[in-house]
């Protein structure tokens, strides 16, 4: 089971800390299920180099970035916390709710030239196709009644500590939909450090299943593990892949059915030791 780290990361963090003086900065990434670290250094470096902030753009021309991927963002702390890399890079939401709880880190940010969404994905199957019409049903009326602007402001631009879980209704008799988590995006994804799933996403899900009328089963996972629990049947949809604006796609595999996208973002901070 596991425990997210609101407590184990001050732990982490305290702890000392080996710094190496290279000309590559290391990068650390949430693994992307369609591209390996190698292809994504390159697509980066071309389709970012323009999208730098002015004030990190003269460390960026010194130094070349490559990339790792780690399978939780867990991992990818402890790496930044024993020298493995030198940065690591997150949505601006997310890091912005690391920092809150972690003093010692700073900030570098890099603002994409092209938005990312992040959509509810399913297997391309029958199940998988009737679900995915009910919930981009739910998402489009969310959207227009003005509730998912709303739960991105309380679970998101306003929260502080860690995230409540949702309470979700119960349907007799109702199909029950099993939903994977990672806990590796928080406060968008979130896991308590009880094991219960909270945050942006699990509120929004209560309000789907309450549209859809399904019952909703959660089921934690490691990001990198969202594809082949799909594939195998293990759950029903997983909370979020990465979906790119453009053809190019880095974190959706083949035979992935995508809803539409309920968070959208257009910046990456990368966040080192100070």
């Amino acid at each position: 089971m596991k425990k997210f780290f609101l407590a184990v990361l001050t732990v982490v963090l305290m702890a000392g800390c080996a710094f190496a003086a290279e000309d590559v900065l290391r990068c650390g990434q949430l693994t992307k299920l369609n591209i390996t670290p190698e292809e994504y250094q390159r697509a980066a470096n071309s389709a970012l180099s323009e999208g730098l902030t002015q004030e990190f753009r003269k460390q960026a021309v010194q130094k070349e970035r490559s990339f790792k991927f780690y399978d939780s963002l867990m991992t990818m702390l402890l790496a930044l916390n024993k020298g493995e890399i030198d940065e690591m890079s997150l949505p601006k939401d997310v890091a912005d709710y690391v920092l809150k709880n972690a003093t010692s880190l700073e900030i570098c940010a890099i603002r994409l030239s092209f938005n990312i969404g992040l959509a509810f994905g399913f297997d391309n199957n029958e199940k998988g196709q009737k679900l995915k019409a009910a919930f981009d049903t739910a998402l489009t009326a969310l959207e227009n009644s003005g509730r998912l602007a709303h739960l991105r402001e309380l679970y998101i631009t306003k929260t502080k500590g860690a995230p409540v879980p949702a309470q979700f209704t119960k349907f007799d008799g109702a199909e029950t939909v099993k939903v994977a988590v990672t806990g590796d995006l928080p406060p968008i994804d979130f896991i308590a450090e009880n094991g219960v799933p909270a945050g942006f996403n699990t509120a929004v899900l209560a309000e789907v299943a309450k549209i859809a009328k399904v019952n909703i089963e959660l089921v934690n996972i490691d990001s990198s593990a969202r594809a082949s629990a799909l594939k195998s049947g293990r759950v029903d949809m997983v909370f979020w892949f990465e979906k790119a604006e453009g053809e190019k796609q880095f974190d959706i595999p083949e035979g992935i059915l995508l809803s539409e996208s309920y968070y959208t973002f257009n910046e990456y901070m990368n966040l080192k030791k100070k």
